[in-house]
């Protein structure tokens, strides 16, 4: 499932830089995660509006865990589509998961834990924060 594009709610594009090659021409590890990381802010600030907003925010996410898996080179000129969408729900955090496509391949898939922080630490994800994580659940859309 999580190698086809159309299991991801948030879907998204990106064009890969010139600058993020390496040595052996093909887009760098951290150009990759960067582009994972881009899905998953998408996919967070479009359910907690106000996430990023530190003039606003009440709350904060933060990453406790990473996991990437690269799977194929990815060479410049390229657009890659990202996909985005919600793996496990807890009970102060939730599993992002994006993969990363080039010509309807996919060429990585990453998992990210994201803590909901207050001011004292972890806090429970709100009913109205778990109802809108679940509209972006992995595998509703296929």
């Amino acid at each position: 499932m999580r190698l086809r594009l159309d299991s991801y709610p948030v879907v998204d594009a990106a064009q890969a830089r010139y600058g993020d090659m390496d040595a052996n021409g093909h887009l760098n590890n951290l150009a990759l995660e960067s582009l994972h990381e881009n899905a998953r802010a998408t996919m967070n600030r479009s359910l907690f509006l106000d996430i990023y907003d530190v003039g606003t925010r009440r709350l904060r996410l933060v990453t406790s865990q990473n996991a990437v898996h690269f799977l194929a080179e990815v060479h410049w000129p390229n657009t890659i589509q990202t996909g985005a969408g919600v793996g496990r729900i807890g009970r102060t955090s939730f599993v992002a998961s994006t993969g990363l496509f080039v010509r309807g391949e996919c060429v990585g898939v990453c998992d990210t834990v994201l803590v909901m922080l207050g001011d004292d630490g972890p806090v429970p994800i709100s009913d109205e924060g778990r109802a809108a994580l679940e509209t972006v659940r992995l595998g509703l859309q296929g």
